[in-house]
């Protein structure tokens, strides 16, 4: 998926209103754990509105150089993606960490609007970043 579409899928997916969601990731333990809760700050991160959080510690920098080549920077593409978001749902139901990589399969939505996709992290330093996006 393309960056510019993979950020507005993000946010359209994760900004969510009203009732404050369950913390997926205290369902993991250890490195999965740390996983899961990387993907609960990038829903954080779009409850708040805080597109320099997603851009300076959510986003890997593969995909933030991506977004650069676009000509687009991910601050704007963040706040285009905040502000045409709908209010949805997260849920992080499965973590998989093959080395300095891992999935985390996400439900989001609810009823007929549920999706499951997947995210892709990859690691940076002691923390996890998303790095795509996988329907």
């Amino acid at each position: 998926m393309r960056p510019a579409a993979l950020l507005c899928f993000l946010v359209l997916w994760l900004a969510a209103c009203g009732a404050e969601p369950r913390d997926s990731a205290k369902e993991f333990t250890g490195a999965e754990r740390a996983v899961a809760a990387a993907v609960e700050d990038l829903e954080s991160a779009a409850r708040d509105d805080d597109s320099d959080a997603v851009c300076t510690k959510l986003l890997a920098e593969s995909l933030l150089t991506s977004l650069q080549q676009r000509d687009t920077t991910c601050k704007s593409a963040v706040k285009d993606a905040f502000d045409d978001a709908d209010s949805v749902d997260l849920t992080v139901d499965d973590v998989t960490i093959r080395g300095e990589t891992a999935s985390a399969k996400v439900t989001s939505g609810t009823g007929s609007n549920q999706r499951t996709d997947t995210l892709e992290l990859e690691k940076v330093g002691a923390g996890w970043r998303i790095s795509s996006l996988r329907a």
